[in-house]
């Protein structure tokens, strides 16, 4: 008995398998309508910066002075090839509403941070469809007090907001502080003082202290840093205190609350990146 191959049934079977393959594949990689929408967004968006530091001037024991961080977000290449753009936003991430502009009036957000804190800043773009693409970065941002109490003898405590919006609490709060004697003229009378530096929690803990002698006309410098501190906790302190009140002191202290540098990566715009853009 002999068997005969029908080849053109054979090829027919085998192309109506592989068709069959080829559609079961297609269906999962598939992407929904919305997901599709998304995906046509390309969120090419730009940044010098993530980090900053809120400088505060203070002389005396009043405020006189201070400077917010703005960082800007540039939006000019974020392109849409299924449906035109309607609006860019900026969620900064501290509590306050999100910062949004018209795709087709400008391509530049600048947001502005006048508190310190690690934020949790959410970037996008909307369609006309209602589709949108975002990415959310880590900004820190820092504060610097720069205290100043001239002539007295009684210096006065510099308060320190360690409270923060962020998504965690300060990592650590650093100082340098100068106590300075101011000498007497023609060294008449001068005497050393005794000067005590205590850096005080909001829960009235000692994080960090340090003392000195200071002799007539000459100056010290005291450097202490602490431990973390909670997100919601109260502001601390820097005290000095003298041993006598017959001497008059100059003090200068510089004080940084400091977050954990865990901030994303800028992403500045560059002629090498341009010819990237143009792939």
């Amino acid at each position: 008995m002999s068997f005969h191959v029908h080849l053109p049934l054979m090829r027919n079977g085998v192309l109506l398998t592989l068709l069959l393959i080829s559609a079961s594949l297609a269906g999962c990689t598939g992407t929904s309508g919305d997901e599709a929408a998304a995906d046509g967004v390309d969120l090419k968006v730009y940044y010098d910066e993530t980090v900053g530091v809120v400088e505060q001037t203070w002389r005396n024991g009043q405020q006189t002075g201070s400077q917010s961080v703005t960082l800007t977000f540039d939006f000019a290449r974020v392109t849409s090839t299924d449906d035109p753009l309607v609006a860019f936003f900026v969620a900064p991430g501290d509590g306050r509403d999100e910062i949004v502009t018209d795709a087709n009036q400008t391509a530049s957000i600048d947001v502005e941070y006048a508190t310190h804190g690690l934020y949790a800043l959410t970037y996008g773009a909307r369609t006309e469809g209602g589709a949108e693409a975002s990415e959310e970065i880590t900004v820190r941002i820092d504060l610097r007090i720069d205290w100043q109490d001239t002539g007295t003898t009684n210096p006065d405590d510099a308060t320190i907001r360690v409270m923060t919006d962020g998504t965690q609490g300060v990592d650590r709060v650093a100082v340098s502080s100068t106590v300075a004697n101011i000498g007497n003229v023609g060294g008449v009378f001068g005497r050393a003082v005794s000067a005590t530096w205590e850096l005080v929690d909001g829960s009235d803990g000692l994080r960090a202290t340090g003392s000195a002698q200071i002799a007539d006309g000459q100056e010290e410098t005291w450097e202490g840093s602490s431990g973390p501190a909670e997100a919601a906790e109260g502001d601390w302190v820097l005290r000095i205190t003298l041993d006598t009140d017959d001497e008059q002191v100059t003090v200068t202290s510089v004080i940084d609350v400091l977050h954990e540098e865990s901030e994303s990566s800028a992403q500045p715009f560059t002629s090498d990146q341009s010819e990237v853009d143009k792939i």
